[in-house]
């Protein structure tokens, strides 16, 4: 049987919903270890410097990419996969899905979208993946 998936991601977390054709749903979070961004001037009222701001940017790519390797490693048994969010969060997810081989043909759809709950990221799911409604 097919395995459908829709991620929902922002950097702070990310919901996958896995369902097949009969509609049958699960539901998982993920949560980030993303530090967010922050201004020059949020660091106790000092500047940072270049090389500060660069560290800090390096780190938080690179939190970026553990996080969105732990969302691919849920996603092995795709057979069709679907990425939406707010942020460009979903542009680092589907550059990691395209990485990795047996998943790049599997993503079909990437858009941008608000903040979803649960159950609107079912609903989302059911209406993208053409699952049975209720």
């Amino acid at each position: 049987m097919k395995n459908l998936y829709a991620v929902w991601i922002d950097h702070e977390k990310a919901f996958i919903v896995k369902a097949n054709p009969m509609g049958d749903m699960t539901f998982s979070t993920l949560l980030s270890e993303v530090e967010p961004h922050r201004k020059s001037t949020d660091h106790g009222g000092d500047q940072f410097t270049i090389t500060n701001q660069n560290r800090m940017e390096e780190r938080r790519s690179n939190e970026m990419h553990s996080f969105t390797k732990s969302i691919v490693s849920h996603l092995t048994d795709a057979d069709e996969i679907l990425v939406c969010g707010p942020s460009t969060a979903k542009f680092d997810l589907k550059h990691e899905i395209e990485k990795s081989k047996p998943l790049a043909s599997k993503l079909t759809k990437v858009e941008t979208c608000d903040k979803m709950s649960e159950a609107e990221l079912k609903e989302y799911a059911k209406k993208e993946l053409n699952l049975p409604r209720d």
